[in-house]
Protein backbone atom coordinates (compact mmCIF):
# COMPACT_ATOMS: atom_id res chain seq x y z
CA UNK A 1 0.00 0.00 0.00
CA UNK A 2 1.67 3.26 -1.06
CA UNK A 3 1.45 6.35 0.58
CA UNK A 4 1.69 9.76 -1.37
CA UNK A 5 1.22 11.99 1.19
CA UNK A 6 -2.72 12.86 -0.21
CA UNK A 7 -3.54 11.17 2.90
CA UNK A 8 -3.08 14.35 4.65
CA UNK A 9 -6.47 15.28 2.97
CA UNK A 10 -8.84 13.46 4.61
CA UNK A 11 -10.80 14.94 6.84
CA UNK A 12 -10.99 11.30 9.23
CA UNK A 13 -7.16 11.19 9.02
CA UNK A 14 -7.11 15.13 10.02
CA UNK A 15 -9.06 14.24 13.13
CA UNK A 16 -7.45 11.54 14.07
CA UNK A 17 -4.22 13.67 14.39
CA UNK A 18 -5.27 15.70 17.50
CA UNK A 19 -4.96 12.62 19.47
CA UNK A 20 -1.01 12.38 18.66
CA UNK A 21 0.84 13.26 21.68
CA UNK A 22 2.71 16.90 21.78
CA UNK A 23 6.33 16.93 21.64
CA UNK A 24 8.34 17.56 25.21
CA UNK A 25 8.55 20.97 25.90
CA UNK A 26 12.43 20.47 26.67
CA UNK A 27 12.41 20.26 22.49
CA UNK A 28 10.53 23.15 22.13
CA UNK A 29 13.14 25.17 24.36
CA UNK A 30 15.80 23.54 22.05
CA UNK A 31 14.99 24.78 19.34
CA UNK A 32 14.06 28.25 20.61
CA UNK A 33 17.85 28.12 21.57
CA UNK A 34 18.71 27.06 17.74
CA UNK A 35 17.44 30.31 16.98
CA UNK A 36 19.48 33.32 17.65
CA UNK A 37 17.54 35.77 15.72
CA UNK A 38 13.95 35.35 16.12
CA UNK A 39 12.64 37.32 13.83
CA UNK A 40 10.62 34.62 11.30
CA UNK A 41 10.34 31.27 11.71
CA UNK A 42 9.05 28.82 9.45
CA UNK A 43 7.51 25.08 10.10
CA UNK A 44 7.34 22.75 6.71
CA UNK A 45 4.83 20.47 6.66
CA UNK A 46 3.42 22.17 9.47
CA UNK A 47 0.16 19.86 9.98
CA UNK A 48 -2.31 20.86 12.51
CA UNK A 49 0.79 23.41 13.74
CA UNK A 50 1.71 21.95 17.13
CA UNK A 51 5.60 23.25 16.83
CA UNK A 52 4.21 26.70 15.42
CA UNK A 53 1.85 26.89 18.04
CA UNK A 54 4.54 25.53 20.88
CA UNK A 55 6.77 28.15 19.06
CA UNK A 56 5.23 31.05 18.29
CA UNK A 57 5.30 33.36 21.22
CA UNK A 58 9.14 33.14 20.12
CA UNK A 59 9.32 34.47 17.21
CA UNK A 60 7.97 37.84 15.76
CA UNK A 61 6.68 35.88 12.35
CA UNK A 62 5.78 32.17 12.57
CA UNK A 63 4.81 31.02 8.45
CA UNK A 64 3.14 27.40 8.66
CA UNK A 65 3.02 26.15 5.30
CA UNK A 66 1.38 22.57 4.56
CA UNK A 67 -0.46 21.72 1.63
CA UNK A 68 -3.34 20.31 2.92
CA UNK A 69 -6.07 22.42 3.39
CA UNK A 70 -7.59 20.37 5.81
CA UNK A 71 -4.43 20.24 8.36
CA UNK A 72 -4.70 23.74 8.15
CA UNK A 73 -8.23 24.15 9.15
CA UNK A 74 -7.21 22.32 12.06
CA UNK A 75 -4.31 24.19 13.16
CA UNK A 76 -6.24 27.62 13.26
CA UNK A 77 -9.20 25.98 14.94
CA UNK A 78 -6.49 24.43 17.56
CA UNK A 79 -4.40 27.89 17.99
CA UNK A 80 -8.13 29.83 18.21
CA UNK A 81 -7.03 33.10 17.32
CA UNK A 82 -4.50 33.14 20.20
CA UNK A 83 -0.94 33.62 18.04
CA UNK A 84 -1.94 36.57 15.77
CA UNK A 85 2.27 36.02 14.33
CA UNK A 86 1.23 32.48 12.71
CA UNK A 87 0.55 33.03 8.81
CA UNK A 88 -1.09 29.42 8.43
CA UNK A 89 0.33 29.12 4.29
CA UNK A 90 -1.37 25.97 1.82
CA UNK A 91 1.28 25.12 -0.18
CA UNK A 92 4.32 22.44 -1.02
CA UNK A 93 7.48 23.49 0.84
CA UNK A 94 9.17 23.26 -2.26
CA UNK A 95 7.06 26.26 -3.55
CA UNK A 96 7.24 28.85 -0.92
CA UNK A 97 8.60 32.15 -1.39
CA UNK A 98 10.92 32.90 0.63
CA UNK A 99 10.40 37.18 0.70
CA UNK A 100 12.23 37.87 3.93
CA UNK A 101 15.04 36.27 5.66
CA UNK A 102 14.30 32.81 7.92
CA UNK A 103 15.88 32.62 11.55
CA UNK A 104 15.09 29.24 11.81
CA UNK A 105 13.53 26.33 9.55
CA UNK A 106 11.54 23.17 11.01
CA UNK A 107 9.87 20.28 10.05
CA UNK A 108 8.02 17.63 12.53
CA UNK A 109 7.84 14.15 11.04
CA UNK A 110 7.18 15.73 7.77
CA UNK A 111 10.65 15.82 5.65
CA UNK A 112 10.39 12.83 3.73
CA UNK A 113 7.17 14.05 2.13
CA UNK A 114 9.74 16.86 0.68
CA UNK A 115 12.37 16.72 -2.67
CA UNK A 116 15.34 17.98 -1.20
CA UNK A 117 16.87 18.72 -4.17
CA UNK A 118 14.31 21.06 -4.48
CA UNK A 119 13.80 22.48 -1.87
CA UNK A 120 17.34 22.44 0.38
CA UNK A 121 19.57 25.15 -2.50
CA UNK A 122 16.01 27.62 -1.91
CA UNK A 123 16.19 27.17 2.18
CA UNK A 124 20.58 27.41 1.97
CA UNK A 125 19.32 30.82 0.05
CA UNK A 126 16.50 32.26 2.32
CA UNK A 127 18.07 31.68 5.45
CA UNK A 128 20.04 34.07 7.50
CA UNK A 129 23.88 33.23 8.05
CA UNK A 130 23.48 31.68 11.54
CA UNK A 131 20.28 30.13 10.72
CA UNK A 132 19.43 26.40 11.03
CA UNK A 133 17.07 23.99 9.54
CA UNK A 134 15.79 21.24 12.47
CA UNK A 135 14.46 18.37 11.76
CA UNK A 136 12.13 16.84 14.39
CA UNK A 137 10.62 13.49 14.73
CA UNK A 138 9.05 11.29 16.82
CA UNK A 139 5.43 11.35 18.69
CA UNK A 140 4.44 7.49 19.09
CA UNK A 141 5.12 4.96 21.72
CA UNK A 142 8.86 4.12 21.97
CA UNK A 143 8.88 2.91 25.96
CA UNK A 144 6.45 0.89 28.09
CA UNK A 145 6.24 -3.19 29.14
CA UNK A 146 3.53 -3.27 26.14
CA UNK A 147 5.42 -1.68 23.10
CA UNK A 148 6.55 -5.71 22.10
CA UNK A 149 3.18 -6.19 21.58
CA UNK A 150 2.13 -3.02 20.09
CA UNK A 151 5.11 -2.73 17.57
CA UNK A 152 3.98 -6.81 16.88
CA UNK A 153 0.42 -5.76 15.78
CA UNK A 154 1.98 -3.08 13.48
CA UNK A 155 4.16 -4.71 11.71
CA UNK A 156 1.83 -7.63 11.33
CA UNK A 157 -0.76 -5.59 9.74
CA UNK A 158 2.00 -3.65 7.58
CA UNK A 159 2.83 -7.02 6.02
CA UNK A 160 -0.88 -8.33 5.68
CA UNK A 161 -1.37 -4.94 3.51
CA UNK A 162 1.19 -5.94 0.77
CA UNK A 163 4.35 -3.74 2.14
CA UNK A 164 7.71 -4.69 4.03
CA UNK A 165 7.65 -3.39 7.38
CA UNK A 166 11.18 -0.64 7.66
CA UNK A 167 11.90 -1.94 3.94
CA UNK A 168 14.09 -0.24 1.55
CA UNK A 169 11.90 1.71 -0.39
CA UNK A 170 11.12 3.41 3.25
CA UNK A 171 14.30 3.59 4.72
CA UNK A 172 15.91 5.56 1.45
CA UNK A 173 12.62 7.92 1.60
CA UNK A 174 13.66 8.49 5.13
CA UNK A 175 17.30 9.61 4.30
CA UNK A 176 16.85 10.70 0.69
CA UNK A 177 17.54 14.40 2.16
CA UNK A 178 21.18 13.36 4.07
CA UNK A 179 23.16 14.26 0.70
CA UNK A 180 21.77 17.72 1.16
CA UNK A 181 21.92 18.31 4.69
CA UNK A 182 25.30 19.15 7.00
CA UNK A 183 24.33 17.97 10.82
CA UNK A 184 25.65 20.16 13.84
CA UNK A 185 24.34 18.61 16.20
CA UNK A 186 21.01 16.11 17.46
CA UNK A 187 19.58 15.49 20.76
CA UNK A 188 16.90 12.97 22.04
CA UNK A 189 14.29 13.81 24.05
CA UNK A 190 11.54 11.81 26.65
CA UNK A 191 8.06 12.09 27.75
CA UNK A 192 5.60 10.70 29.87
CA UNK A 193 2.48 10.22 28.18
CA UNK A 194 -1.28 8.83 30.06
CA UNK A 195 -3.69 8.18 27.34
CA UNK A 196 -7.15 6.39 26.96
CA UNK A 197 -6.24 3.07 25.18
CA UNK A 198 -8.92 3.90 22.53
CA UNK A 199 -7.81 7.75 22.09
CA UNK A 200 -4.22 5.73 21.17
CA UNK A 201 -5.98 3.15 18.89
CA UNK A 202 -7.61 5.87 17.49
CA UNK A 203 -4.56 7.87 16.82
CA UNK A 204 -3.11 5.40 14.79
CA UNK A 205 -5.36 6.47 11.75
CA UNK A 206 -3.15 9.79 11.67
CA UNK A 207 -1.06 7.82 9.96
CA UNK A 208 -1.27 7.64 6.10
CA UNK A 209 -0.47 3.66 6.34
CA UNK A 210 -3.54 3.19 8.68
CA UNK A 211 -5.95 5.74 6.79
CA UNK A 212 -9.59 4.63 7.27
CA UNK A 213 -10.07 5.74 4.03
CA UNK A 214 -7.59 3.24 2.70
CA UNK A 215 -8.24 0.07 5.19
CA UNK A 216 -11.86 0.47 4.60
CA UNK A 217 -13.86 -2.53 6.46
CA UNK A 218 -9.84 -4.12 7.62
CA UNK A 219 -9.73 -0.76 9.59
CA UNK A 220 -11.86 -2.10 12.13
CA UNK A 221 -10.07 -5.22 12.48
CA UNK A 222 -6.62 -3.29 12.48
CA UNK A 223 -8.14 -1.51 15.87
CA UNK A 224 -9.51 -4.78 16.99
CA UNK A 225 -6.40 -6.18 16.84
CA UNK A 226 -4.37 -3.62 18.93
CA UNK A 227 -7.02 -3.79 21.47
CA UNK A 228 -6.93 -7.26 22.16
CA UNK A 229 -3.41 -6.44 22.46
CA UNK A 230 -3.28 -3.49 24.76
CA UNK A 231 -5.84 -3.97 26.88
CA UNK A 232 -4.75 -6.08 29.19
CA UNK A 233 -1.98 -3.01 30.22
CA UNK A 234 -4.73 -0.62 30.54
CA UNK A 235 -5.35 0.91 33.79
CA UNK A 236 -9.10 1.98 34.32
CA UNK A 237 -8.54 2.07 30.24
CA UNK A 238 -5.48 4.12 30.08
CA UNK A 239 -2.13 3.33 28.53
CA UNK A 240 1.11 5.10 30.37
CA UNK A 241 4.03 5.36 27.95
CA UNK A 242 7.14 6.86 27.17
CA UNK A 243 7.55 8.63 23.82
CA UNK A 244 11.02 9.56 22.43
CA UNK A 245 11.61 12.62 20.49
CA UNK A 246 14.78 13.67 18.14
CA UNK A 247 15.90 16.97 16.54
CA UNK A 248 18.75 17.24 14.29
CA UNK A 249 20.10 20.27 13.10
CA UNK A 250 22.44 21.94 10.67
CA UNK A 251 22.48 23.57 7.46
CA UNK A 252 21.16 22.89 3.95
CA UNK A 253 23.18 22.78 0.75
CA UNK A 254 22.99 23.90 -2.20
CA UNK A 255 24.02 20.67 -4.31
CA UNK A 256 24.34 17.14 -2.77
CA UNK A 257 27.17 15.84 -1.17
Amino acid sequence: MTNTGAEFEDEDVVAAYVHRPDYPAALHARLVKLAPGRARLVDLGCGPGKLARALAPHFDEVIAVDPSAAMLRLGQSLDGGRHRNIHWLRSRAEDVGFERPVGLVVAGASLHWMDPAVLFPRLAEAMTPDAVLAVVDGDAPTAAPWTEAYQAVIVDWVERLGDTWNGAAHRERMARHDPWFDVQGREAFTVQVRQPLETLIACQHSRATWARSKMGPLAEAFDADLRAALAPWAEDGVMTFEVGSSVVWGRPRTSAA
